[in-house]
């Protein structure tokens, strides 16, 4: 099933990997890069390597911070050496939202009223170094760890919301074991390894800087590390009905990587908008009441 929607343009932020800013601050590192990158590749690549898993922090407060102070619950979850913050909203089947990389759980605020007034409890939290969660370092594997332990400790998963890289940590808890029985992917990458030629591109690395960055995530993460964050793959192997949405305007993932992870989706729909760009997506009442009508269709498990 295809949908085609047509919104209204504006302006978004141009990130360097998807959810973080082009700033000031970014020009120059990309300049100071590439001078290191003409004396040493091995040093350039090697302090990528270092920032890339460290995530910014999604500026607050945000539009939906007054929500916090609404929560029907709050617990804290130990990941590691960290304390990770899990919030819920209302009773009923369990709505799980994954944000993405340098985002926050409250980005699906737009989305808590009209579920808890559906008759849904609506879980958020924030991953290791984003939002209010402890640390300073993360990756996907990380990532999806904490999005199966936030699952188990609310019980059976009705649905998940993802967005942007979320989906890749959603898809990779899927494959690890993780039930739900509805997924959403909002501008979902095709892999981890087209991020990190986006990340290059933004960054304007060699093709030299960016072999070493990619050489020290095999030897992190071993050489499947692209096999096991790869969403054509992973997309295949979903059982759950489910929904991909892309904007045609979104400048951090390009829309046919989402229009291929789509396509190897048996049970998934898509969503086509335009105006929204990588970050509006997350508050549009269109996508929302097409969620809204999946999740009423969706059988309990």
């Amino acid at each position: 099933m295809t949908t085609q929607v047509h919104v209204q343009s504006e302006s978004i932020r141009q990130p360097v990997v998807p959810g973080a800013s082009d700033t000031i601050g970014l020009s120059a590192t990309r300049m100071a890069l590439r001078l290191l990158g003409r004396v040493s590749p091995e040093k350039a690549g090697r302090l990528v390597n270092h920032m890339a898993f460290r995530p910014s922090r999604l500026p607050m407060p945000s539009r939906y911070e007054y929500l916090l102070d609404s929560v029907d619950g709050y617990t804290q979850l130990q990941h590691g050496a960290y304390i990770i913050p899990v919030y819920s909203w209302g009773n009923g089947p369990v709505i799980l939202g994954v944000h993405g990389w340098s985002g926050a759980g409250i980005q699906f605020g737009a989305w808590i009223t009209p579920l808890v007034d559906a008759g849904y409890r609506v879980v958020l939290f924030d991953a290791p170094a984003h939002g209010r969660a402890q640390g300073e370092r993360t990756d996907l594997f990380d990532m999806a760890e904490v999005v199966a332990k936030v699952a188990a400790s609310v019980g059976e998963i009705h649905g998940i919301l993802s967005h942007s890289m979320g989906s890749l940590a959603a898809a990779r808890a899927i494959a690890d074991g993780l039930q739900a029985g509805y997924l959403l992917m909002l501008a979902p990458p095709l892999s981890l390894r087209s991020v990190m030629d986006h990340l290059g591109r933004q960054l304007g690395l060699s093709a030299e800087v960016l072999a070493v960055h990619l050489r020290l995530m095999e030897e992190q993460f071993g050489p499947s590390v692209w096999d096991k964050l790869d969403m054509e793959s992973l997309s295949r192997a979903l059982t759950q009905r489910g929904l991909v949405v892309l904007d045609q305007d979104d400048s951090s993932i390009e829309p046919a990587q989402s229009e291929r992870v789509h396509s190897g989706w048996v049970q998934g729909d898509i969503l086509r908008t335009r105006g929204l760009g990588h970050h509006r997506i997350l508050r549009s009442p269109l996508v929302l009441d097409k969620v809204l009508q999946d999740l009423a269709r969706t059988e309990l498990h």
